[in-house]
C-alpha cells in the first residue's frame, strides 16, 4: 500500500506522543522525494497507539542526512520479520500476520509488493536451502492444537509454496513444549535449535543442554537429537541466532541462556559450539564466551565472515528476565575465541525478540542503535579494527529488516 502524507505524518506524530520518538523533528520528514535504484532497503518500525506500522523504504545514503518515509515506501501493517533470497525481500508475517509477501523492486526502479502466499500459522523459522528453495517451519502454540509440526517448502522463482510436509514434533516436546531459536541447512540435512518454554508460565526449567534436532531433506523425516552440555540450549526467544554456518560449510550453535532475552533462569556459562558440515554431532571446539568476558552473555548476533560474528552483549551480569538492556557491541572472533569492544558505539536497549537487522555491505557492518536519548541512528563498524562511525539519522522507533538490492 502506498503510504500518504497524511497517513505517514499521523503515525509518527502518534509514535511521538507515547515516547516512542523523543526527537520527533517533523521537518525532516519533508524535502525527502522517493529516487529509482537506491540500493539500501530498510523497515522502519513505528509504534503507535494502534500497534506497530512498517514503512519499507530505500535510501542511497547510510551515514549522512535522515532516513524516513514521509511520502514513500511501503507501508505494512501488524507484526512483520524480513528475510532476502537473491534480488526478492520476504516480508514474513508473525504474531497474528500469516501472510509471507514479496518486497521488489520493480522496472521503474520503485520497491513494491508483489506476491504472497499464507501459512495456516505464522511460521516459527525460515531459511534458504537451495538457490531457487526456502524453507519454513511451523509449530503449533502447545501440545493442545496438535502434535505435528509443518515443514513449508517454498520456490522463489513462483513464490509460492511448492510443498508442505507433516512431522510429529516429538522428540523436541519431551521435556517442554519447544520454543524454536533457529534453523540451518547443510548438505542434505536441517537443524533445528530450541528450548523447552512453558507456554502459559514462560518458565523454562532446562537450562543445562544444548539441544538441536536434525531432519533429512527433502523428506523432513526426522534424523536424530543432538546434545551437549557444555553449554544451555542454543539461541533465544524469537531472535532467530542459535545456529549459523560460515564459509567451510561448518556450523556454529551460540548459547546464551541470558534472562533479558526470555530464559527464566541460567545455569550454564555463554559459548559457542561447533557442528562439522554434514555431520550428527558436535567436535571438541568450545569458545567459553562467559570467561572470555567476566560472565557476560551476547544477546544479538550477526555473522559477518572470515569467522567474525558481530555482536551485542549485555552488561549486565545480573539479568531480568525480558529486560533485553544495556547492550554493548562487540566483535567476537571464533577462530581467535576473543572478544572486542566497539567503544564508539554507546551502551544502549535492544529490541527484544526479533531478528537483528544488520547489514553486511563493502566490507562494514551497518546496523541502527538506539541512543540513550531515544533517537536511532546507524553505526558503520570496521570489523578489522573494531571501529564505528555514527551516520544517518533514522526516523522511527526501530528497524525491523536492512538490505541491499542492485
Amino acid at each position: 500500500m502506498k503510504i500518504t502524507n497524511k497517513n505517514i505524518r499521523t503515525g509518527f506524530l502518534a509514535a511521538c506522543v507515547l515516547g516512542s520518538l523523543t526527537a520527533c523533528e517533523e521537518v525532516s520528514f519533508y524535502n525527502s522525494p522517493e529516487e529509482p535504484f537506491l540500493p539500501y532497503v530498510l523497515s522502519l518500525g513505528v509504534n503507535g497507539a494502534a500497534g506497530t506500522t512498517y514503512y519499507v523504504v530505500t535510501t542511497g545514503d547510510l551515514m549522512s542526512g535522515s532516513i524516513n518515509a514521509f511520502g514513500k515506501g511501503v507501508e505494512q501493517s501488524g507484526y512483520h520479520d524480513y528475510d532476502i533470497s537473491g534480488q526478492t525481500i520476504f516480508s514474513i508475517g508473525g504474531l497474528g500476520v500469516t501472510e509471507t509477501t514479496e518486497v521488489i523492486r520493480n522496472s521503474n526502479g520503485y520497491i513494491q509488493e508483489g506476491r504472497h502466499f499464507a501459512y495456516t500459522n505464522a511460521p516459527d523459522a525460515f531459511i534458504q536451502v537451495g538457490e531457487h528453495q526456502m524453507l519454513g517451519l511451523e509449530l503449533p502454540q502447545d501440545k493442545t492444537i496438535d502434535s505435528k509440526m509443518t515443514f513449508y517448502q517454498v520456490d522463489t522463482d513462483k513464490f509460492a509454496i511448492s510443498s508442505q510436509i507433516a512431522t510429529p514434533v516429538f522428540p523436541m516436546n519431551q521435556l517442554e513444549w519447544p520454543t524454536i531459536t533457529g534453523m540451518d541447512f547443510s548438505i542434505n540435512k536441517v537443524y533445528v535449535t530450541y528450548y523447552g518454554m512453558n507456554p502459559l508460565s514462560w518458565a523454562t526449567p532446562y537450562t543445562d543442554t544444548t539441544y538441536v534436532a536434525v531432519y533429512d531433506y527433502p523428506e523432513m523425516t526426522f534424523n536424530t537429537l543432538m546434545k551437549d552440555t557444555r553449554t544451555g540450549p542454543a539461541g533465544s526467544w524469537n531472535a532467530f541466532n542459535g545456529i549459523f554456518s560460515v564459509e567451510s560449510g561448518d556450523m556454529y550453535i551460540m548459547s546464551s541462556s541470558g534472562m533479558g532475552n526470555g530464559f527464566a533462569q541460567t545455569t550454564k556459562t555463554a559459548g559457542f559450539l561447533r557442528i562439522p558440515k554434514g555431520t550428527t554431532a558436535f567436535d571438541d571446539y568450545f569458545f567459553d564466551f562467559g570467561a572470555a568476558t567476566d560472565g557476560l552473555r551476547p544477546s544479538h548476533i550477526k555473522y559477518i565472515g572470515d569467522g567474525l560474528v558481530f555482536a551485542e552483549v549485555s552488561t549486565r551480569k545480573q539479568q531480568v528476565q525480558w529486560a533485553d538492556k544495556e547492550l554493548k557491541c562487540c566483535i567476537i572472533d571464533l577462530n581467535k575465541k576473543t572478544v572486542t569492544d566497539i567503544p564508539e558505539i554507546p551502551v544502549h536497549d535492544g529490541n527484544g525478540g526479533r531478528r537483528f537487522a544488520v547489514l553486511v555491505d563493502g566490507g562494514y557492518v551497518y546496523c541502527p542503535i538506539l541512543q540513550p536519548n531515544g533517537e536511532l541512528y546507524v553505526y558503520r563498524v570496521d570489523p578489522q579494527t573494531a571501529t564505528a562511525e555514527r551516520g544517518a539519522k533514522i526516523s522511527g522507533s526501530f528497524v525491523a529488516g536492512f538490505f541491499r538490492l542492485d
